[in-house]
Protein backbone atom coordinates (compact mmCIF):
# COMPACT_ATOMS: atom_id res chain seq x y z
CA UNK A 1 0.00 0.00 0.00
CA UNK A 2 0.92 3.58 -0.65
CA UNK A 3 0.54 7.06 0.64
CA UNK A 4 -2.20 7.72 -1.72
CA UNK A 5 -4.46 4.63 -1.63
CA UNK A 6 -4.03 5.80 2.10
CA UNK A 7 -4.68 9.10 2.07
CA UNK A 8 -8.02 8.17 -0.40
CA UNK A 9 -9.46 6.03 2.13
CA UNK A 10 -9.00 8.59 4.84
CA UNK A 11 -10.62 11.18 2.97
CA UNK A 12 -13.61 8.75 2.17
CA UNK A 13 -13.89 7.80 5.57
CA UNK A 14 -14.25 11.38 6.87
CA UNK A 15 -16.33 12.25 4.29
CA UNK A 16 -18.75 9.10 5.00
CA UNK A 17 -18.80 10.54 8.16
CA UNK A 18 -16.60 7.74 9.86
CA UNK A 19 -13.87 9.77 10.77
CA UNK A 20 -13.98 13.30 12.33
CA UNK A 21 -12.93 16.13 9.92
CA UNK A 22 -10.45 17.56 11.80
CA UNK A 23 -8.27 15.02 10.33
CA UNK A 24 -8.78 16.66 7.40
CA UNK A 25 -7.50 20.28 8.87
CA UNK A 26 -4.51 21.48 7.84
CA UNK A 27 -0.93 20.74 10.17
CA UNK A 28 1.26 23.18 8.15
CA UNK A 29 -0.75 25.71 5.57
CA UNK A 30 2.27 26.44 3.64
CA UNK A 31 3.26 23.08 2.45
CA UNK A 32 -0.41 22.00 2.02
CA UNK A 33 0.41 19.42 4.95
CA UNK A 34 -3.30 18.29 6.12
CA UNK A 35 -3.15 15.47 9.45
CA UNK A 36 -4.87 12.98 7.15
CA UNK A 37 -1.02 13.07 5.30
CA UNK A 38 0.54 13.15 8.41
CA UNK A 39 -1.35 10.18 9.84
CA UNK A 40 -1.18 8.11 7.04
CA UNK A 41 2.67 8.47 6.71
CA UNK A 42 3.26 7.57 10.52
CA UNK A 43 0.84 4.34 9.85
CA UNK A 44 2.79 3.07 6.93
CA UNK A 45 5.72 3.69 8.14
CA UNK A 46 5.37 1.79 11.63
CA UNK A 47 3.96 -0.72 10.01
CA UNK A 48 0.81 -0.42 12.12
CA UNK A 49 -1.47 -1.69 9.48
CA UNK A 50 0.14 -5.11 8.76
CA UNK A 51 -1.53 -5.87 12.15
CA UNK A 52 -4.96 -6.05 10.30
CA UNK A 53 -6.09 -7.72 7.36
CA UNK A 54 -7.37 -4.87 5.47
CA UNK A 55 -7.35 -0.81 4.78
CA UNK A 56 -11.29 -1.24 5.92
CA UNK A 57 -10.32 -3.06 8.99
CA UNK A 58 -7.61 -0.51 10.04
CA UNK A 59 -9.99 2.68 9.29
CA UNK A 60 -12.93 0.91 11.83
CA UNK A 61 -10.00 0.39 14.63
CA UNK A 62 -9.31 4.25 13.46
CA UNK A 63 -12.00 5.44 14.27
CA UNK A 64 -12.62 3.36 17.46
CA UNK A 65 -9.42 4.95 18.81
CA UNK A 66 -9.63 8.35 17.62
CA UNK A 67 -10.77 11.24 19.92
CA UNK A 68 -10.77 14.97 19.55
CA UNK A 69 -9.49 17.60 21.82
CA UNK A 70 -10.59 20.89 22.01
CA UNK A 71 -9.90 24.01 23.57
CA UNK A 72 -10.72 22.91 27.47
CA UNK A 73 -8.61 19.70 26.51
CA UNK A 74 -5.50 22.25 25.60
CA UNK A 75 -6.34 25.17 28.31
CA UNK A 76 -6.09 22.00 30.90
CA UNK A 77 -2.83 20.99 29.57
CA UNK A 78 -1.24 24.28 28.87
CA UNK A 79 -2.01 25.10 33.33
CA UNK A 80 -0.01 21.90 34.25
CA UNK A 81 2.65 22.31 31.38
CA UNK A 82 2.85 25.86 33.12
CA UNK A 83 3.38 24.98 36.30
CA UNK A 84 5.44 22.02 35.25
CA UNK A 85 8.00 23.04 32.64
CA UNK A 86 10.01 25.33 34.74
CA UNK A 87 10.88 22.77 36.86
CA UNK A 88 11.97 20.26 34.18
CA UNK A 89 15.68 20.66 33.17
CA UNK A 90 16.38 22.69 29.93
CA UNK A 91 18.44 20.16 28.42
CA UNK A 92 18.11 16.72 26.86
CA UNK A 93 19.56 13.87 28.38
CA UNK A 94 23.21 13.18 26.60
CA UNK A 95 22.49 16.52 24.43
CA UNK A 96 23.72 20.20 24.96
CA UNK A 97 20.93 21.68 22.95
CA UNK A 98 19.33 24.08 25.47
CA UNK A 99 15.60 24.69 25.33
CA UNK A 100 13.91 27.82 26.13
CA UNK A 101 11.12 27.98 28.35
CA UNK A 102 8.57 28.56 26.26
CA UNK A 103 9.53 25.44 23.88
CA UNK A 104 9.72 23.53 27.24
CA UNK A 105 6.10 24.43 27.84
CA UNK A 106 4.94 23.68 24.23
CA UNK A 107 6.62 20.43 24.60
CA UNK A 108 5.50 19.86 27.92
CA UNK A 109 1.90 20.69 26.71
CA UNK A 110 2.22 17.93 23.91
CA UNK A 111 2.66 15.54 26.31
CA UNK A 112 -0.44 15.71 28.61
CA UNK A 113 -2.31 16.43 25.84
CA UNK A 114 -1.75 12.56 24.76
CA UNK A 115 -1.93 11.64 28.42
CA UNK A 116 -5.66 13.37 28.22
CA UNK A 117 -6.95 12.23 24.78
CA UNK A 118 -6.11 8.34 26.72
CA UNK A 119 -8.29 9.84 29.70
CA UNK A 120 -11.09 10.16 27.37
CA UNK A 121 -10.76 7.64 25.23
CA UNK A 122 -10.86 5.46 28.29
CA UNK A 123 -14.37 6.96 29.65
CA UNK A 124 -15.50 6.65 26.52
CA UNK A 125 -14.72 2.87 25.61
CA UNK A 126 -14.76 1.52 28.80
CA UNK A 127 -16.46 3.94 31.18
CA UNK A 128 -13.33 4.16 33.37
CA UNK A 129 -12.50 7.58 34.59
CA UNK A 130 -9.25 8.28 35.07
CA UNK A 131 -7.05 11.25 37.41
CA UNK A 132 -3.80 12.16 36.08
CA UNK A 133 -0.60 12.61 38.02
CA UNK A 134 0.58 16.07 38.06
CA UNK A 135 2.92 15.53 40.53
CA UNK A 136 6.25 17.53 40.54
CA UNK A 137 9.94 16.34 40.48
CA UNK A 138 12.68 15.61 38.49
CA UNK A 139 12.86 13.87 35.12
CA UNK A 140 14.98 11.17 36.74
CA UNK A 141 12.48 10.66 39.35
CA UNK A 142 10.09 9.23 36.92
CA UNK A 143 6.58 8.61 38.15
CA UNK A 144 5.44 4.52 38.20
CA UNK A 145 2.27 5.61 36.69
CA UNK A 146 0.65 8.46 35.06
CA UNK A 147 -2.49 7.42 36.48
CA UNK A 148 -2.84 7.94 40.48
CA UNK A 149 -6.69 6.89 40.84
CA UNK A 150 -9.52 5.68 38.59
CA UNK A 151 -13.15 5.22 39.19
CA UNK A 152 -15.65 2.91 37.67
CA UNK A 153 -19.51 2.38 38.82
CA UNK A 154 -18.61 5.19 41.53
CA UNK A 155 -15.41 3.26 43.47
CA UNK A 156 -12.74 5.08 42.97
CA UNK A 157 -9.36 3.35 43.96
CA UNK A 158 -5.53 3.30 43.10
CA UNK A 159 -5.07 1.65 39.32
CA UNK A 160 -3.78 -2.24 39.44
CA UNK A 161 -1.52 -1.50 36.56
CA UNK A 162 1.14 1.15 36.80
CA UNK A 163 0.86 3.06 33.02
CA UNK A 164 2.49 5.21 31.56
CA UNK A 165 1.79 7.33 28.55
CA UNK A 166 4.02 7.95 26.25
CA UNK A 167 2.69 10.78 23.30
CA UNK A 168 3.90 11.11 19.78
CA UNK A 169 2.93 13.84 16.69
CA UNK A 170 1.03 11.63 14.17
CA UNK A 171 4.10 10.77 11.96
CA UNK A 172 5.74 9.82 14.87
CA UNK A 173 6.51 5.39 14.84
CA UNK A 174 8.48 5.35 18.34
CA UNK A 175 7.54 4.56 21.86
CA UNK A 176 10.60 5.93 23.31
CA UNK A 177 11.39 4.75 27.25
CA UNK A 178 14.48 7.46 28.03
CA UNK A 179 17.11 6.08 30.74
CA UNK A 180 16.11 3.22 32.99
CA UNK A 181 11.85 4.36 33.14
CA UNK A 182 10.99 1.12 31.84
CA UNK A 183 11.88 -0.14 35.25
CA UNK A 184 9.50 1.91 36.75
CA UNK A 185 5.91 0.91 34.89
CA UNK A 186 4.02 -2.14 33.87
CA UNK A 187 2.11 -0.99 30.51
CA UNK A 188 3.36 1.82 28.11
CA UNK A 189 1.07 3.54 26.30
CA UNK A 190 1.38 5.43 22.58
CA UNK A 191 -0.81 8.02 21.54
CA UNK A 192 -0.19 10.24 18.61
CA UNK A 193 -1.26 13.61 18.65
CA UNK A 194 -2.07 15.90 15.39
CA UNK A 195 -1.04 19.17 17.75
CA UNK A 196 0.67 21.71 15.51
CA UNK A 197 2.94 24.69 15.71
CA UNK A 198 0.20 26.64 15.23
CA UNK A 199 -2.02 25.55 17.75
CA UNK A 200 -0.44 27.57 20.95
CA UNK A 201 -1.35 30.82 18.88
CA UNK A 202 -4.71 30.23 18.05
CA UNK A 203 -5.45 28.98 21.40
CA UNK A 204 -4.30 32.43 22.75
CA UNK A 205 -6.50 34.02 20.55
CA UNK A 206 -8.93 32.14 20.94
CA UNK A 207 -9.26 33.07 25.18
CA UNK A 208 -8.17 36.56 23.86
CA UNK A 209 -4.60 36.79 25.50
CA UNK A 210 -3.44 38.61 22.13
CA UNK A 211 -6.05 40.89 21.77
CA UNK A 212 -6.94 41.98 24.95
CA UNK A 213 -3.59 42.11 26.54
CA UNK A 214 -1.09 42.54 23.92
CA UNK A 215 -2.32 43.96 21.11
CA UNK A 216 -4.22 46.27 23.39
CA UNK A 217 -1.34 47.25 25.86
CA UNK A 218 1.08 47.84 22.27
CA UNK A 219 -1.74 50.07 20.99
CA UNK A 220 -1.67 52.05 24.38
CA UNK A 221 1.83 52.05 24.22
CA UNK A 222 1.30 53.52 20.84
CA UNK A 223 3.36 50.70 19.22
CA UNK A 224 1.09 49.64 16.21
CA UNK A 225 -1.80 51.65 14.26
CA UNK A 226 -5.35 49.71 15.01
CA UNK A 227 -5.15 49.01 11.35
CA UNK A 228 -1.60 46.24 12.19
CA UNK A 229 -3.67 45.61 15.25
CA UNK A 230 -6.28 43.75 12.81
CA UNK A 231 -3.68 42.85 10.32
CA UNK A 232 -2.30 40.71 13.26
CA UNK A 233 -5.05 39.57 14.84
CA UNK A 234 -6.44 38.26 11.68
CA UNK A 235 -2.89 36.37 10.70
CA UNK A 236 -2.83 34.25 13.25
CA UNK A 237 -4.92 31.23 12.85
CA UNK A 238 -8.69 29.80 14.78
CA UNK A 239 -7.94 27.42 17.11
CA UNK A 240 -9.33 23.70 15.68
CA UNK A 241 -9.64 20.71 17.03
CA UNK A 242 -6.93 18.66 17.89
CA UNK A 243 -7.17 14.28 16.33
CA UNK A 244 -5.28 12.05 18.58
CA UNK A 245 -5.43 8.27 18.33
CA UNK A 246 -4.18 5.69 20.92
CA UNK A 247 -1.73 3.38 18.83
CA UNK A 248 -1.54 0.98 21.21
CA UNK A 249 0.50 -0.75 24.11
CA UNK A 250 3.38 -2.57 25.07
CA UNK A 251 3.32 -4.69 28.31
CA UNK A 252 6.66 -5.29 29.67
CA UNK A 253 5.36 -8.11 31.75
CA UNK A 254 4.76 -10.72 28.37
CA UNK A 255 8.97 -10.60 28.61
CA UNK A 256 9.36 -11.84 32.32
CA UNK A 257 13.12 -11.04 33.30
CA UNK A 258 14.55 -10.94 29.73
CA UNK A 259 13.46 -7.24 30.24
CA UNK A 260 16.25 -6.20 32.65
CA UNK A 261 18.61 -7.18 30.53
CA UNK A 262 20.45 -3.93 29.34
CA UNK A 263 21.45 -4.85 25.78
CA UNK A 264 18.14 -7.32 24.92
CA UNK A 265 17.01 -7.03 21.65
CA UNK A 266 13.39 -9.22 21.14
CA UNK A 267 12.46 -7.88 17.30
CA UNK A 268 14.62 -5.91 15.02
CA UNK A 269 13.20 -5.73 11.42
CA UNK A 270 13.62 -3.26 8.44
CA UNK A 271 15.48 -2.33 4.99
CA UNK A 272 18.79 -3.20 3.61
CA UNK A 273 20.03 0.27 1.87
CA UNK A 274 23.25 0.12 0.61
CA UNK A 275 25.39 -0.14 3.48
CA UNK A 276 22.92 0.81 5.88
CA UNK A 277 20.03 -0.93 7.81
CA UNK A 278 16.89 1.18 8.48
CA UNK A 279 14.81 -0.30 11.34
CA UNK A 280 11.24 0.11 11.12
CA UNK A 281 10.08 -2.63 13.80
CA UNK A 282 11.94 -3.14 16.73
CA UNK A 283 11.62 -3.83 20.30
CA UNK A 284 14.53 -3.38 23.06
CA UNK A 285 17.41 -1.37 23.85
CA UNK A 286 19.68 1.32 22.12
CA UNK A 287 21.90 3.51 23.32
CA UNK A 288 24.06 5.08 20.47
CA UNK A 289 27.50 5.93 22.52
CA UNK A 290 27.81 2.06 23.15
CA UNK A 291 28.99 0.01 20.23
CA UNK A 292 27.75 -3.13 22.50
CA UNK A 293 24.17 -2.05 21.22
CA UNK A 294 24.89 -1.72 17.87
CA UNK A 295 26.39 -5.16 17.80
CA UNK A 296 23.93 -6.71 19.25
CA UNK A 297 21.45 -5.45 16.41
CA UNK A 298 24.04 -6.63 13.88
CA UNK A 299 24.28 -9.92 15.53
CA UNK A 300 20.60 -10.39 15.40
CA UNK A 301 20.00 -9.08 12.08
CA UNK A 302 22.85 -11.33 10.87
CA UNK A 303 21.53 -14.43 12.32
CA UNK A 304 18.13 -13.68 10.80
CA UNK A 305 19.94 -13.27 7.39
CA UNK A 306 18.65 -9.99 6.52
CA UNK A 307 22.56 -8.00 6.56
CA UNK A 308 26.07 -9.87 5.81
CA UNK A 309 28.44 -11.03 7.98
CA UNK A 310 30.48 -7.88 8.30
CA UNK A 311 30.81 -4.74 10.79
CA UNK A 312 30.60 -2.17 8.97
CA UNK A 313 27.00 -1.79 8.21
CA UNK A 314 25.35 1.59 9.54
CA UNK A 315 21.93 1.16 11.49
CA UNK A 316 19.53 4.14 11.53
CA UNK A 317 15.86 3.91 13.00
CA UNK A 318 13.39 4.61 10.64
CA UNK A 319 12.65 8.52 11.34
CA UNK A 320 15.04 9.13 14.13
CA UNK A 321 18.00 11.79 12.37
CA UNK A 322 19.88 11.89 15.94
CA UNK A 323 19.39 10.05 19.63
CA UNK A 324 20.09 11.92 22.98
CA UNK A 325 22.97 9.74 24.15
CA UNK A 326 21.43 7.78 26.88
CA UNK A 327 19.97 4.27 27.32
CA UNK A 328 16.55 4.00 25.08
CA UNK A 329 13.78 1.42 25.25
CA UNK A 330 12.12 1.61 21.80
CA UNK A 331 9.10 0.20 20.82
CA UNK A 332 8.06 0.71 17.43
CA UNK A 333 4.21 1.44 16.67
CA UNK A 334 3.69 -1.78 14.53
CA UNK A 335 5.09 -3.92 17.14
CA UNK A 336 2.37 -2.65 19.68
CA UNK A 337 -0.41 -4.24 20.54
CA UNK A 338 -3.52 -2.49 19.65
CA UNK A 339 -7.09 -4.60 18.65
CA UNK A 340 -10.03 -4.65 20.95
CA UNK A 341 -9.53 -7.92 22.70
CA UNK A 342 -5.28 -6.96 23.48
CA UNK A 343 -7.34 -3.73 25.14
CA UNK A 344 -9.60 -5.39 26.69
CA UNK A 345 -7.48 -7.83 28.71
CA UNK A 346 -5.25 -4.66 29.95
CA UNK A 347 -8.17 -2.65 30.84
CA UNK A 348 -9.43 -5.44 32.58
CA UNK A 349 -6.25 -5.51 35.11
CA UNK A 350 -6.73 -2.13 35.38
Amino acid sequence: MNQQTCTSAIVRAVNSGKLPREYLLYEDIKRRTRHVDTLCEGALRGRDIEAFSSLDEWIDWLRWSTVVLDENDYLEAAVHALDLAPRLAGTDYGMSRQRDLGQLWTDTIRGFLGELAFVKWLEREYGIKAMLDYRKGPLEEFLPSDIKEVEKDGVRRPPNLKVSIKTTKLRGIWLDVPYRQVDHSDVFVLVRVGVTRMHFLAFLKRISAIRDKMLSRALELGVITEGEAESIWDLIPDFTGIPAYIAGFFDKREYGSAIGRRTAIFLAEGVMKRKKFVINKFIGYWNPKEDVYKNTVVEHLQRLGVIPSRRDVKIEFEGIGEFTKTLHFLVSSGALRRKREEWERIISQL
